[in-house]
């Protein structure tokens, strides 16, 4: 195993990655009081180095996705796991973590970070710095064991977070998911500069940073499976009813809703209406101690559904948005030149991403891709012209424009 003499890490050429499976520093003690608060804030001032931070949520076991466990590090100070129950202001600390932000995957944790009061000076997402770099599996253990030589156990990924006291076990994970992203960002960060692709990162940081929270979907209970095999419109809002019940009552316990009443068990009840409590303590999943005490609520549910009034039933498929691009699943039916179109573009784009090593998703999004080529270029416009613009409105990057205009505009001339 090559060492890099600097400080001792493995160089990352190495087919055998070495386990790290404890902190340099021990595990540290979990900050769930105002004085631990004040006094991390105060050490973290006193920092110089950038700041690696992660998020450790309750999903599948708490309604929503909120924080439970915040993990910074820098590393000239050292390692702080903070209780964002006990403490969700974390303002406290802005002062210390006034750098940069390392984060893996920055997406999943940043809407977290910003509820606890936090504000993102500048970002490295070491997720995307690895994929703009080639690597194809962009996991965090991923790209430890491919740049760092390095890997680390996943095991606790998971857990149930909001478990206290957290387990030993746990805490170690924790740490050890902020322990590697500096000496990442030092690596890629070279790798990147000499490549030439640190301002395509810069690009993508910045619009990983400004990129608002998606909105929640609507008629998220449409995505149930088995919901799209009734055929009832009315069958349909007792659907409807029963996972709009399930939400609210989720949300009360603060339980995920998939533990009160899986979805399998809401599409039976919807198919089949039970018409009183027995029939449906009948389907199994009703019968469990915390969902049979609402089984009033259950019914309720079930009895709006079958005895709403003709116009407030839902139609049998979503309606389009209108002015939205369709599944591209379903082009070569609709439009065949549309869908010839996008095969000229995909085309396109992976060449590009074959010569620069590069995965096409990286080089132009796939939902950049439809937007390109769903609608016809006026012979009047000039191609470049036409996709330049089409980029654009959808969110791509200059280095993506520079980079597939041109090539795109060659394929789509020989459609």
């Amino acid at each position: 195993m090559r060492i890099d003499n600097r400080d001792g890490l493995p160089a990352g050429d190495t087919d055998d990655p070495v386990l790290i499976a404890a902190p340099r520093g021990g595990i540290p003690r979990v900050i769930d009081t105002p004085e631990a608060l004040a006094d991390a804030g105060e050490q973290l001032r006193g920092g110089r180095t950038p700041v690696a931070l992660d998020v450790e949520r309750a999903q599948g076991f708490r309604y929503g996705a909120d924080p439970y466990l915040v993990q910074i590090r820098r590393e000239d100070v050292g390692t702080f796991l903070v209780d964002t129950h006990a403490l969700p202001d974390l303002t406290a600390l802005q002062d210390g973590l006034n750098d940069v932000w390392l984060l893996h995957d920055a997406e999943q944790d940043l809407p977290n970070l910003r509820s606890t009061g936090l504000t993102l000076p500048s970002l490295f997402d070491t997720e995307m710095a690895a994929r703009l770099t080639g690597l194809r599996r962009f996991g965090l253990v991923a790209v430890c064991e491919q740049v760092l030589g390095l890997t680390l156990l996943k095991d606790h990924q998971a857990s149930d977070w909001s478990v206290r006291p957290l387990p030993t076990d746990w805490l170690r994970y924790a740490a050890l998911d902020v322990e590697l992203l500096t000496e990442l960002y030092r690596r890629l960060s070279v790798t990147l500069h000499d490549r030439g692709r640190w301002e395509w990162a810069l690009e993508e940081f910045a619009y990983i940073a400004s990129r608002p929270v998606p909105a929640p979907k609507k008629d998220r209970w449409r995505t149930l499976p088995g919901a799209k095999k009734i055929r009832s419109r009315r069958l349909l809002e007792v659907l409807r009813q029963l996972w709009e019940t399930r939400e609210s009552i989720a949300r009360d316990l603060n339980i995920s809703p998939g533990l009160l009443v899986r979805n399998a068990a809401l599409v039976q009840a919807a198919s089949q209406p039970p018409r009183n409590r027995r029939s449906l303590l009948k389907i199994g999943e009703f019968r469990s101690p915390v969902a049979r005490q609402y089984s009033e609520a259950w019914l309720r549910a079930i009895n709006r559904g079958v005895n709403a009034d003709e116009d407030q039933l839902p139609p049998l498929r979503a309606p389009e948005i209108p002015g939205a691009i369709p599944d591209a699943r379903h082009w070569p039916r609709i439009d065949e030149d549309a869908a010839a179109r996008l095969t000229a573009v995909r085309a396109a784009v992976a060449e590009v991403g074959d010569t620069l090593d590069l995965d096409p998703e990286v080089v132009c999004e796939p939902r950049v891709q439809r937007m390109i080529a769903w609608a016809p270029v006026e012979p009047s416009r000039d191609c470049e012209d036409v996709i330049d613009e089409r980029m654009t409105i959808s969110g791509a990057r200059a280095w993506q424009i520079d980079l597939v205009r041109t090539p795109i505009a060659a394929a789509l001339s020989s459609v």
